[in-house]
C-alpha cells in the first residue's frame, strides 16, 4: 500500500509541475499568484515547483513588474527558458529527409540533408533517416536538451500510434517509425502529415484562427488535402480523409494509371510527381512549354486547371468549409492569375448557399522542419490528462 501511495503522490507531484508548466509557456508571462488561481494549487504548492524550474533552470524570472497605482508589491513575472528545451524537426520525403534543430525561443542550431535517389526498402528508409538525425545530434550545442523528434511526412500517417502507414517511396508499408527511433534514441518521436500539420499550424495561430471548419489544398511534388471541422482534424477511418490527390478528377483520354492503382486522380496531372511520372516532364519545362504556346500542352493546361476547378468546387459543395487555403509551388504553374480564376470559377460552380466560403492563398509557409518541432513543442507541455483517472 506504501509502495502505491508513493507512485500516486508521485504521479500527482510531477501533475501539477506539467501543469504549471503548461500555463507558463502558454500565457508567455504569468506570476506566482496568476498560476496559483488558474492551476487552483495551494500558493505553497505552486512556490515549491517554481523553485524546482527556476533551480532546473527551465524557467526565468522578468523584470519585477508594478501594480495598480498606490500597491508597493511587484509582479515577479515568470518566463520559459526557451534556450534549454531544443528538438529535432525531420521532413520526410520520396527523394530526402531534410533536419534541423530548434531550441524553443525559435532559433535554428543545426541543420542537415540526405538525399536518396529511391527507397528500395524499408532499411533504406531508415538508413536515411538516422544519418539525418545522427548529424544534427553531433551539431547540437547541449544533446541533454532535445525533448524529442518531430517529423513532417510526405505520406500517410497513425499519428497516435506513431507509423508510416504509405511511406514516401515505398507504398503502403506499414513501419512503426516512432517505436523503432524511440528505442534507438531515448527520445519521444512524433509523426504528421505534412498537409495535415501546416493546416493544425494554420488554425492554431496563422491565417486559419477565426476559422471552425476549413480545407487546406496543397498542389505541390504531390497534393494533399486537410479537414478541419469544430476546430479538429479529421483523418477518417483509416487517416486516408483529405487525400485531394486521388479524386477522380479526369476522363479519358486523359485518365492515367496513378501509383494508388486507380485511374484519373487528379494528381497525375496536377502535381510536379504527376506530371513527371505520367508525362516524363518537369513542371519547369510544361510551364516553358505553356509560355511558348505549343498548342497540346495548352490544351493539356486547361484540361488541368479545368478538373482543379471541378475538384475544389465539389469539395466545396461537399464540406461546406467557411475557408480554404490554398498553397503549393504548383499553383502559378497554371497560370500568374490561376488563384484568382480559381476563385471566381469555384464560386460559379458552388450552390448559393456555399457561397459564404472564403479563399485564401498562403504564399510564404514556415519551413516544415520548425512545423515538425512544433509537434514535440506541443507535446512536452501537453497536461497528460489520461493519468489523472489513476
Amino acid at each position: 500500500m506504501s509502495t502505491l501511495k508513493h507512485a500516486s503522490h508521485t504521479l500527482l507531484k510531477s501533475i501539477n509541475q506539467q501543469k504549471v508548466l503548461h500555463l507558463i509557456y502558454s500565457e508567455c508571462s504569468i506570476s506566482r499568484v496568476e498560476l496559483a488561481r488558474k492551476t487552483g494549487l495551494s500558493q505553497q504548492t505552486v512556490t515549491n515547483i517554481v523553485n524546482r524550474l527556476l533551480e532546473d533552470q527551465l524557467i526565468i524570472e522578468g523584470e519585477p513588474q508594478s501594480l495598480e497605482s498606490g500597491s508597493g508589491r511587484k509582479r515577479v513575472p515568470l518566463l520559459l527558458n526557451g534556450s534549454r528545451f531544443c528538438a529535432i524537426g525531420i521532413e520526410l520525403s520520396g527523394t530526402s529527409a531534410r533536419g534541423a534543430v530548434y531550441n524553443f525561443q525559435h532559433t535554428r542550431l543545426a541543420e542537415a540533408e540526405v538525399k536518396a535517389d529511391s527507397y528500395e526498402t524499408e532499411e533504406d528508409l531508415l538508413r536515411v533517416i538516422r544519418s539525418v538525425i545522427d548529424k544534427l545530434m553531433g551539431q547540437t550545442p547541449d544533446p541533454t536538451c532535445l525533448k524529442g523528434i518531430g517529423f513532417s511526412v510526405h505520406g500517410l500517417v497513425d499519428s497516435s500510434e506513431g507509423i508510416l502507414l504509405r511511406s514516401p517511396g515505398l507504398g503502403w508499408k506499414r513501419i512503426p517509425l516512432a517505436k523503432l527511433l524511440e528505442d534507438e534514441y531515448g527520445l519521444p518521436v512524433l509523426l504528421e502529415n505534412d498537409t495535415n500539420l501546416l493546416a493544425f499550424n494554420e488554425n492554431m495561430g496563422g491565417s486559419l484562427i477565426s476559422s471552425k471548419n476549413n480545407v487546406t489544398l496543397k498542389l505541390a511534388k504531390g497534393i494533399g488535402g486537410a479537414i478541419v471541422v469544430e476546430k479538429l482534424l479529421v483523418t477518417g477511418s483509416s487517416f486516408v480523409a483529405g487525400e485531394v490527390g486521388h479524386y477522380k478528377a479526369f476522363m479519358p483520354p486523359y485518365d492515367y494509371e496513378c501509383y494508388c492503382g486507380g485511374r484519373g486522380c487528379l494528381t497525375t496531372l496536377a502535381s510536379s510527381r504527376g506530371l513527371l511520372r505520367t508525362l516524363g516532364r518537369s513542371w519547369e519545362q510544361f510551364n516553358e512549354a505553356v509560355r511558348a504556346g505549343d498548342p497540346e500542352t495548352v490544351l493539356l493546361s486547361e484540361v488541368v486547371r479545368t478538373a482543379i476547378v471541378y475538384s475544389v468546387a465539389n469539395i466545396v459543395t461537399l464540406l461546406n468549409p467557411d475557408r480554404v487555403l490554398l498553397t503549393g509551388f504548383m499553383l502559378p504553374v497554371w497560370g500568374d492569375s490561376f488563384v484568382d480564376e480559381l476563385k471566381a470559377r469555384v464560386m460559379a460552380q458552388v450552390p448559393e448557399t456555399c457561397r459564404n466560403v472564403e479563399f485564401l492563398h498562403l504564399t510564404d509557409m514556415e519551413d516544415e522542419t520548425a512545423l515538425a518541432v512544433g509537434l514535440v513543442q506541443q507535446s512536452v507541455f501537453k497536461i497528460p490528462l489520461d493519468s489523472l483517472s489513476l
